[in-house]
């Protein structure tokens, strides 16, 4: 039971990291259309700024569960690295946890609040280019958390699974 939820976990969470990183080239495409447009034919979408803006907070959030099941999230490496594999795990299970729980419940409070309070206020994009609804964009954060805490479940089932003997 704990491999099969550790493989679906892995397997979602890889998934949307993947998709997510297709958006870079949809992000870049857009920038492309927008300046052929502007430099040749005078004319600007407006909406290509608001979107590709999203695009990219979609990159970040829904990429960054993909990068810390990768192992390449951002942590401070000075004396974790040099901590046997033992160590590292007991580190990971307690401080790492801990530490995360806070910054994935904080992000997940606030980001949540501030998707809702911009769906309550039917709020639109400030450019006036297009009326998209702001609150798709502001959901990425706590989708993204979610996706985040999932990916760190799954890490710390994987210290569980090898019985601390070794980590990443």
């Amino acid at each position: 039971m704990l491999e099969f939820l550790i493989r679906w976990i892995d397997r979602l969470v890889e998934t949307i990291g993947k998709a997510a990183s297709l958006l870079t080239l949809l992000m870049t495409g857009l920038i492309v259309l927008e300046m052929i447009t502007r430099t040749f034919f005078g004319m600007s979408w407006g909406w290509v700024y608001d979107l590709s803006g999203w695009l990219l907070a979609a990159y970040v959030f829904l990429g960054g569960a993909w990068t810390l099941q990768r192992g390449q999230f951002v942590r401070v490496d000075i004396l974790f690295t040099r901590l046997p594999p033992r160590a590292k795990a007991v580190v990971d299970l307690t401080i790492s946890s801990l530490l995360f729980v806070l910054f994935a419940g904080t992000l997940l409070w606030f980001g949540t609040r501030f998707a809702w309070q911009s769906y309550m206020m039917n709020e639109v994009s400030a450019t006036g280019a297009w009326q998209a609804p702001v609150f798709v964009a502001k959901s990425l954060l706590p989708i993204g958390v979610v996706l985040l805490s999932l990916a760190w479940l799954s890490h710390i089932l994987k210290l569980v699974q090898n019985g601390l003997r070794s980590a990443d």
